[in-house]
């Protein structure tokens, strides 16, 4: 698990962090990464599994049958924090937990987000509110901060603009789409860690 995420860009410290939570872990017998999302008494309530070992550029990607969504995957901060971070996929949150370095803040999966398909006029429907954001947001009223960090793509801009009008009344909210067309923040991740290992391999020359 550990050399697949590595791989996928995300540092060791970030992965330390995770599995000392008890948040993030390899399965058995199938290696599965297992990113678990816990209740307020710090019980699992909630398991997205990632298989480690792709099948023609495709990987295994299920949700654990009982999961609870409002209990989705959420790294938190080292300290007090007042802003929550939303991803679309829990692999994200790692990601770009990554490139910033940092631990400053809630970091939450909202497990996809379901979008019109592109050409479809937006307004016929507003999104459905995720559970995993409403439930976290009663459970945490010290934050007063969202940043949305879904994919730079027509489902992760629509989401976006959709979660800011829900939201902006009572919270500051800031969109923070990765800076490249049709990225995630998972593949900024991996061409960083691509980039760094190709220094190294010209370094070693």
């Amino acid at each position: 698990m550990r050399r697949y995420l590595n791989q996928r860009g995300i540092r060791d410290e970030v992965l330390d962090y995770c599995v000392q939570l008890g948040i993030l872990y390899e399965s058995a017998p199938y290696h599965n990464a297992v990113f678990v999302g816990m209740d307020e008494q710090g019980h699992a309530r909630y398991a997205f599994l990632r298989g480690i070992y792709d099948n023609r550029g495709k990987s295994f990607r299920m949700e654990q049958e009982g999961s609870e969504k409002q209990y989705s995957f959420c790294v938190p901060p080292l300290g007090k924090s007042c802003r929550v971070a939303v991803y679309e996929a829990c692999i994200d949150a790692l990601a770009h937990m990554t490139l910033e370095g940092n631990a400053d803040k809630y970091r939450l999966s909202l497990g996809g987000v379901a979008a019109p398909k592109e050409g479809i006029r937006q307004n016929v429907r507003k999104m459905k509110v995720p559970d995993a954001l409403e439930h976290f947001l009663k459970q945490h009223p010290e934050v007063t901060e969202i940043e949305i960090c879904t994919d730079h793509d027509f489902a992760g801009r629509w989401a976006c603009e959709q979660l800011k009008e829900h939201y902006e009344k009572e919270y500051a909210v800031f969109c923070n789409l990765p800076p490249i067309e049709g990225a995630d923040y998972g593949d900024l991740a991996k061409q960083a860690w691509g980039k760094q290992q190709k220094q190294q391999r010209e370094r070693g020359r």
